[in-house]
């Protein structure tokens, strides 16, 4: 989809900051995945959000007919300063197209890493939504004192018949000298860091979330597989 995105900019983008951090030591970590963090019957969050990006940061949230807080407010309540979310590009194994059937991953399952998974939003239909939602998500912890670091999965994709195969078979994947498949991963591939168009596509991606998401961090999945250049 070809969308402005200027025009996904949620009021006030241009002003977000990061929070400050004066010292790495000082960062209290928090793990999350997007959909476990709210789903839950109890979480307080409005039933549309629930899963969401935009649960995820909706303030003012209880354990129903309770003063317990939930979600964001109970990670200022506990003091985080940093979240770690689990992948959220686009996953290869949930299908958008029917959130109405349970479906679950962790999201180690790389489609498009360029673009927020869509089971995350509460419309996968139009790719402005998500992107804005994403966005909200990211200011909404800013302005809660809390940066966000972003779990990325460039070692591997979900299977060989992905966008970066079907551009140019088998250069964006290492292989033995048989001409099969690497599989350090433990997934049937991984990537080639080391050859100059996926080192690109790397620093391009990374480049990528951060101005236009303002991700502020990231944690590289398997960084074992990627060479020391890149």
């Amino acid at each position: 989809m070809v969308v402005d995105l200027a025009s996904t900019n949620p009021e006030g983008w241009n002003e977000d900051t990061k929070p400050a951090l004066e010292d790495p030591t000082d960062a209290i970590i928090y793990e999350m995945h997007i959909r476990d963090f709210s789903i839950d019957e109890n979480s307080g969050v409005d039933e549309d959000k629930k899963g969401k990006f935009i649960g995820a940061c909706q303030e003012n949230t209880v354990i129903p007919n309770t003063k317990v807080k939930t979600c964001i407010d109970h990670l200022k309540e506990l003091g985080v300063n940093v979240v770690h979310i689990l992948p959220t590009f686009d996953h290869q194994s949930i299908d958008e197209t029917k959130l109405d059937v349970p479906q679950f991953n962790w999201g180690y399952d790389p489609k498009n890493y360029n673009v927020p998974e869509g089971s995350f939003s509460t419309n996968p239909f139009k790719a402005e939504i998500r992107i804005k939602e994403y966005k909200e998500m990211i200011m909404n912890f800013h302005k809660a004192g809390i940066r966000v670091v972003m779990d990325m999965v460039y070692n591997h994709t979900y299977n060989l018949e992905s966008p970066l195969n079907i551009t140019v078979p088998g250069y964006y994947y290492r292989q033995d000298q048989y001409g099969n498949y690497s599989n350090g991963s433990g997934c049937g591939n991984e990537t080639a860091s080391e050859r100059y168009m996926y080192r690109k596509y790397m620093i391009d991606s990374v480049l990528y979330w951060v101005k236009e998401y303002h991700i502020d961090g990231f944690r590289f999945d398997l960084m074992g597989l990627h060479d020391l250049e890149t």
